[in-house]
């Protein structure tokens, strides 16, 4: 009996092992393929090879797709699957990773790979691969040390707002085990006149350097100078925790690499912290040029390309469309802003949502989407026609992208408001005058014996009620239109509002410091006539007539957002701190 419910019991475990095992296999069950195309990095130096990888989830694929690029040498590097469970669904995906190796300088498209998947094919999204000479920054290696530092420059000049990527190696002899330490802290550059971007995951592999092997530590970033002139850039340093193994001799590193990584009979290892540095380096920042600037120009540094598109294609007066545009590029998506949409006086633009997509691991390649709410005042047949302008470093020039208005059919009534036309505009004719015979006659008028018979109908009275009753409601509704039109604005501030106030509750420092100065200016919004202006949070506490404390206390908000967001200078939210933050925008609330 205790055999046989053994035996039970082992046949129910394989088979639900079995059961999730066939589960994971499969691809999510009626979910269209995903697929992403990004690179590790989207700017190289001549021969610096950088991978790209190709994600396609929902869906399996065996062949490896086929890249290609025009001085481009594309390798295959590897290739996995991935199991996940999301909420209890089975999510699988292939994954093909590439090694791309540039021959000369130049900037370079990875065109659209082709993807054929239950015989559709799909495309990835296409990447750009800025690539450069080695500069004369780059001092080389020091490979008579056991552990140094490089920074790597790639350019030795840019204009301002312009990023340059930038690289902080840490080599390390391959016998030496390290750590950066505190863990998770990232490598620091002082210096004034710039801002760096923030760091992703570092990058760890190996390199032989004249003849030795060493274990490597990449940190990627971007700096983007803002004043015009010579930038110096200070030595970087990293502390890191380091084994060490013990030799012989004393415990200098003459002759570190003549001795064996295990001299000692206890085959013993020395822990030790060093601050480890990296050569240091300039960069010639040029100003923009002030010739040929547009009207709408607002910072915008790279390379770029514009698209809009519209849902949905059909609509009525007073009903919400969503107008997106998308800028894709390889530059300084921080400052890239809105793009100029034509003026229409058939539709009413209110501020739109931005959203925000890398395809690389620093940012500098991404596409940056503006979906815009758009209400139809007017029957109208396209959407507002839009422009970018930028400065592309490249060329040295300004670039102003155009996108020709996209088919919009709009139906219904008009809700925009009417004047009265003017006497000159009336019609030409002069109006009858009658006779004064005809005047003096009005006695003798009598009215029609059948009209005289109809008004005296209780259907008549009926009709004129439900035709009084039916323009009351068409006025009404149209009143309610405008009137939803005009007050959209402010509802999605209140919204915005309430949520903004939920995310200062968030344990993340970055999130309470956006959200702060973000209810700054929407409480700015819903006091000022026009709700969907664009204004910052500096411009809003100058522009109101507050105190000279609060405005301190704001001000200094305001700036510590941008250290935390721009120069990454990190500093923890304590529990005073929110206490603070939100004593200071009520009574920012409470001022007239």
């Amino acid at each position: 009996m205790i055999r046989g419910l053994i035996y039970l019991r082992s046949s129910a475990f394989i088979c639900g092992f079995a059961f999730l095992s066939a589960l994971l296999q499969l691809p999510a069950l009626g979910a269209d393929p995903v697929i992403r195309a990004n690179l590790s990095v989207a700017t190289t130096t001549v021969e610096q090879p950088v991978e790209l990888q190709i994600e396609i989830q929902n869906a399996r694929v065996i062949d490896p797709p086929d890249v290609e690029g025009d001085h481009l040498e594309v390798e295959m590097a590897g290739q996995s699957t991935r199991y996940q469970l999301i909420n209890g669904q089975p999510s699988f995906s292939s994954i093909f990773s590439y090694l791309v190796t540039p021959s000369q300088e130049g900037t370079f498209k990875i065109p659209p790979v082709p993807i054929t998947i239950d015989g559709k094919t799909y495309y990835t999204n296409e990447l750009t691969l800025q690539v450069t000479k080695k500069g004369p920054n780059n001092q080389g290696t020091q490979p008579d040390k056991p552990y140094f530092g490089e920074l790597v420059i790639p350019k030795d000049s840019a204009f301002v707002g312009e990023p340059v990527p930038i690289e902080l190696r840490f080599y390390f002899d391959r016998r030496i085990w390290y750590q950066p330490y505190p863990q998770g802290q990232f490598p620091i550059i002082d210096g004034d006149g710039f801002v760096t971007k923030k760091y992703p995951d570092p990058v760890e592999k190996e390199e032989t350097v004249n003849g030795k092997r060493y274990r490597l530590l990449i940190y990627r970033t971007a700096i983007t100078g803002v004043h015009a002139g010579r930038l110096e850039l200070p030595s970087a340093y990293q502390e890191f925790l380091l084994h060490l193994p013990v030799t012989q001799s004393s415990p200098g590193f003459d002759d570190f690499f003549e001795q064996s990584p295990f001299g000692s009979p206890s085959n013993a290892f020395e822990r030790k912290d060093v601050k480890v540095e990296t050569n240091s380096g300039s960069i010639e920042i040029k100003p923009l040029p002030e010739a040929g600037r547009p009207a709408d120009f607002s910072g915008g540094v790279g390379q770029f390309s514009l698209e809009t598109s519209v849902k949905p294609e059909r609509s009525k007066v007073g009903d919400p469309v969503i107008f997106q545009v998308q800028i894709r590029g390889l530059g300084n998506f921080d400052r890239v802003q809105a793009p100029h949409l034509e003026q229409m006086p058939a539709w009413n633009v209110h501020p739109p949502a931005t959203d925000l997509t890398p395809l690389d691991e620093v940012g500098l390649s991404a596409i940056k989407a503006f979906a815009y709410v758009l209400i139809p005042q007017a029957p109208v047949t396209q959407t507002p026609g839009v422009t970018f302008s930028y400065f592309d470093p490249a060329a040295e020039k300004y670039v102003t992208l155009k996108a020709e208005p996209k088919p919009e059919i709009v139906s219904g009534a008009s809700i925009l408001p009417t004047t009265s036309p003017s006497p000159a505009q009336s019609g030409s004719q002069p109006a009858a005058v009658p006779s004064i015979a005809s005047v003096a006659n009005v006695s003798h008028f009598s009215p029609s014996p059948g009209f005289a018979t109809v008004r005296q109908q209780t259907w008549f009275w009926i009709l004129q009620g439900i035709a009084v009753i039916g323009l009351l409601a068409i006025g009404f509704g149209q009143w309610l239109r405008s009137w939803n039109a005009e007050h959209a604005a402010a509802r999605a501030l209140r919204r915005e509002r309430r949520r903004l106030y939920r995310d200062l509750k968030s344990q993340d420092a970055e999130s309470v410091l956006c959200a702060a100065t973000r209810l700054i200016e929407v409480d700015f919004l819903l006091r000022s006539p026009e709700a969907t202006r664009q204004i910052t949070a500096e411009e809003a506490v100058r522009e109101r007539n507050v105190s000279d404390p609060l405005r301190t206390r704001l001000l200094e908000l305001v700036a510590k957002r941008s250290d935390f967001v721009y120069a990454h200078r990190f500093s923890a939210i304590t529990p005073m701190d929110r206490i603070g933050i939100r004593e200071t925008l009520h009574e920012w609330e409470k001022t007239p």
